[in-house]
């Protein structure tokens, strides 16, 4: 029980670490962005006013269109272990997972509810597990690769920028080391399952979610096809940053999203802040203005962009609640 208070203490002294992160970061953003004058919020609602319809759902459409390619390497992965589930289900998945991430403090937790959608539907939880994290990880590992690629192409000179892609490389190192690393969980299993029982049962399910994510790295068409996927995904990325900002500047080059965005989606990744709450806004506004761009198009564009977040988010609760009203009634019509 001593263990457990002190996991709970260290926990919650993290989580309001990471609430101190999002307010540095955002009174970071104030100041940056010169919010903090009447100059600065006067250049924020004039660059905010002239926004154009067109481009404003053209990015609107790219989101949505982010959804269906991630849905899709999801099938992928699931297609590959024999899990047949069309993709309009699988995007509803997606966009209830992004419904809830609005409210849970960390962005895995949409993960956690697609896993539990997943599962209820194909009765797979373990393999359902496994091909959340497998396409995570293959999105991130792609990220890591674009990164590293525009930070070569572009002489930033910024040495956090380079920490960044090498935290979030030795990061996802150590994961797949723990995942592949077949001796580990034995070991843990000699030194704690004779101990604790509860830690006997983790250790058990936690085999069983290695073995159904190792299984993915034999299948070699698999993952070129998943890697293609990521590719195809942070190119429509840039795409959608890059609509964004047009709808508040027509002279945003593509060519500068190209670099900056891979950069700023880096930092977007990192762990230190409750929900991105700062860091995405940071990110637009530290890299922007290093292509030339304002720090009001850079804050206008990252509003829009947390703004089409929540659209999508409301648009998986709705389909949420949509579920939940038609399951009621199945349980009603099976009940009469």
């Amino acid at each position: 029980m001593k263990n457990i208070s002190t996991q709970r203490e260290k926990k919650s002294r993290f989580f309001f670490i990471k609430i101190a992160v999002s307010v540095l970061l955002l009174a970071y953003v104030v100041w940056k962005s010169g919010l903090d004058s009447a100059a600065g919020r006067d250049s924020l609602l004039h660059t905010l006013s002239q926004v154009n319809l067109f481009w404003l759902a053209f990015s609107i459409a790219v989101g949505v269109l982010l959804t269906v390619i991630s849905s899709w390497k999801w099938q992928v992965l699931l297609h590959s272990k024999g899990i047949e589930v069309s993709l309009a289900r699988l995007v509803q998945f997606y966009f209830i997972g992004r419904f809830f991430n609005m409210f849970l403090p960390s962005s895995m937790g949409g993960d956690v509810v697609r896993v539990w959608e997943l599962s209820r539907h194909s009765g797979e939880k373990y393999e359902a597990l496994a091909s959340v994290l497998v396409e995570r990880l293959s999105g991130m590992t792609t990220l890591i690769f674009v990164s590293t690629v525009a930070v070569l192409a572009h002489d930033y000179q910024l040495p956090i920028l380079s920490a960044g892609v090498l935290f979030l490389a030795v990061m996802n190192l150590v994961i797949f080391w723990l995942i592949l690393d077949q001796r580990i969980l034995p070991l843990l299993s000699r030194l704690l399952g004779n101990r604790f029982h509860f830690a006997a049962v983790l250790l058990v399910k936690l085999s069983r979610i290695q073995d159904a994510v190792r299984e993915y790295k034999d299948n070699k068409m698999v993952l070129a096809q998943v890697f293609a996927i990521s590719c195809l995904f942070y190119f429509m990325a840039v795409v959608n940053v890059w609509g964004t900002a047009l709808a508040f500047f027509p002279d945003v080059r593509f060519f500068s999203m190209l670099l900056a965005v891979p950069a700023i989606m880096l930092v977007m990744n990192l762990p230190v802040s409750v929900g991105g709450i700062g860091l995405m806004e940071a990110a637009f506004t530290f890299f922007f203005p290093v292509f030339g761009y304002s720090a009001a198009l850079a804050i206008s564009t990252a509003l829009l962009m947390r703004f089409k977040n929540i659209l999508y988010g409301i648009a998986g609760g709705l389909l949420h609640l949509g579920r939940l009203r038609a399951e009621a009634g199945n349980s009603g019509g099976a009940a009469q």
